[in-house]
């Protein structure tokens, strides 16, 4: 079924909000001439 409860509604954005926040965090740590040198395909 489609929905279950409203703790997995909850739990889909949270997750996103988290990985995302993660993402920026890391990028920030590597600095910006890490991410210059990644290609598409090492993101992937």
């Amino acid at each position: 079924m489609f929905f279950d409860s409203w703790a997995g509604l909850v739990r889909v954005p949270r997750a996103g909000a988290l990985a995302s926040l993660g993402l920026v965090l890391v990028l920030r740590v590597s600095g910006k001439r890490t991410l210059s040198k990644t290609k598409a395909f090492d993101l992937g």
